[in-house]
């Protein structure tokens, strides 16, 4: 490394915006969770895409390795730097403007470090929508989302990050400013390379903008929160609802009584909203585009409830109930992160087979970990779950030993089952040996050569998604 190389990074963002001292780079080099504990040579804030083309230039002269980072929300190491002090984290959160939103074309062009909070009021202020919800939007960022391939609660109706992007700008290995900011919806002219980025994790390249698909929001949403028997009876209602009346459903959340006892016991729900306990409880979200009066719905609704034999419904019936409806959800995970440092799973198996994966999970975890409990909820619609063990004592810990045993025995249950190991996480540097024992070798020979194409020196993301 050269002895002027973090004076001329300083000279290219300003002194201010290139951090070094200790405890400046602390919520940088550290995963939201608290989990991962890196340390970089410095952090660095630039402005523009011209100075991220700059910095690249430094980085591959120095053969020092480049960390991008957004929100810094992640769930799997992708943006913490490692412990050697030879990585710069390059923080993209300035980089955060509205180049332009085209209500003739529905799409936005946005720049990466723009929080997706940011960019739905943006949509909406033009009455538009962007769709893509997690339970981190205030602090997730649009760079961010695309390189992670983020899923979250509508990726039923619209799809991940991957099909709301249409083109992206991304910075090159070698400092070239590659722009793809496309709003076409067909563009049959070679490889898609931007598909390339999205979900790359930054091993490839640094996404510094990109121009996203926005929708017509409905004219209204019906919002419940249902006790049920059984996994079965969830997938059971989103076949009727679908069958009958098409494509209207936004969301179909399914959480356990376990994450029910957790928000009681952590989060100071006395009780849900339900008249009574049950094994499982479905959230779920209609989108209504001048279908008919609300009443009618909420008959229909009642209707397929019964068809489920389920009798303990509660229909949001303003903005407020729906709110508080929404926050039982997105308060699970606090609820267990209360509870102590667990073990979280993002798998993913073909929607039919969740009751299946359940039951292998259930089965084998309860003749093996008693000092755990499991937690399920996700995206029942679309098969994706979270399956994370927790410590049963308040503030314990999860011994690693166990929590490899675990890993393993919810791995392999996907796996069995045709389905993934991450379904919206990502890899990072947490997943890798998942990576080796799931992924095919011919994939990741292509994954290899396609990284060796783009960043042969490897200075993006090193350690990370490859193993």
């Amino acid at each position: 490394m050269s002895p002027d190389f973090l004076e001329n990074l300083a000279a290219t963002v300003g002194q201010a915006n290139l951090l070094t001292s200790h405890d400046d780079r602390v919520p940088f080099d550290t995963d939201w969770r608290g989990v991962l504990n890196g340390r970089s040579l410095g952090v660095v804030r630039p402005s523009s895409v011209e100075e991220v083309a700059n910095i690249v230039r430094l980085c591959a002269a120095n053969s020092i390795g480049i960390v991008p980072q957004g929100g810094n929300t992640g769930m799997c190491g992708g943006a913490t730097p490692d412990s050697s002090a030879q990585q710069i984290v390059v923080s993209l959160t300035r980089i955060r403007a509205i180049r332009e939103l085209d209500t003739s074309s529905n799409c936005m062009t946005v720049e990466a470090g723009l929080s997706l909070a940011e960019a739905q009021m943006a949509a909406t202020g033009k009455g538009l929508m962007m769709p893509l919800s997690i339970a981190s939007e205030g602090s997730a960022t649009i760079g961010g989302a695309i390189s992670t391939n983020a899923g979250g609660v509508n990726v039923l109706r619209y799809g991940n990050m991957r099909d709301l992007t249409l083109g992206i700008e991304a910075v090159l290995a070698d400092g070239t400013i590659w722009s793809d900011l496309k709003k076409l919806h067909k563009d049959n002219t070679g490889y898609d390379l931007k598909q390339l980025f999205i979900g790359g994790e930054g091993t490839l390249g640094i996404v510094t903008a990109a121009c996203i698909k926005l929708h017509h929001p409905p004219s209204s949403r019906l919002t419940f929160l249902a006790g049920i028997e059984s996994v079965e009876s969830a997938l059971a209602g989103l076949d009727d609802i679908r069958g009958r009346f098409g494509n209207i459903v936004e969301s179909w959340e399914l959480f356990s009584d376990v994450s029910a006892k957790l928000l009681m016991q952590n989060c100071g729900y006395e009780k849900l909203p339900v008249q009574a306990s049950h094994p499982w409880y479905l959230l779920g979200e209609l989108a209504l585009h001048g279908d008919g009066d609300e009443d009618i719905w909420a008959e229909r609704l009642v209707e397929m409830a019964d068809r489920m034999r389920c009798d303990d419904i509660i229909l949001a019936t303003s903005q407020s109930q729906r709110e508080s409806l929404w926050a039982i959800r997105e308060n699970i995970s606090e609820a267990e992160r209360t509870q102590g440092k667990g073990i979280k799973h993002d798998v993913s198996v073909p929607a039919g087979s969740i009751p299946e994966l359940i039951t292998s999970v259930l089965d084998g975890f309860e003749m093996r970990f008693a000092d755990c409990r499991i937690n399920i909820f996700g995206h029942v619609g679309d098969g994706n779950l979270h399956i994370n063990a927790i410590p049963r004592e308040t503030g314990h810990h999860i011994k690693a030993d166990t929590a490899a045993a675990i890993s393993e025995l919810v791995y392999d249950a996907s796996a069995a089952l045709g389905g993934s190991f991450s379904a919206e996480h990502g890899i990072g540097s947490m997943k890798t040996a998942q990576m080796a024992k799931y992924k095919r070798a011919p994939a990741l020979n292509m994954m290899r050569q396609i990284k060796s194409a783009f960043d042969p020196m490897g200075i993006f993301n090193p350690g990370k998604m490859l193993p």
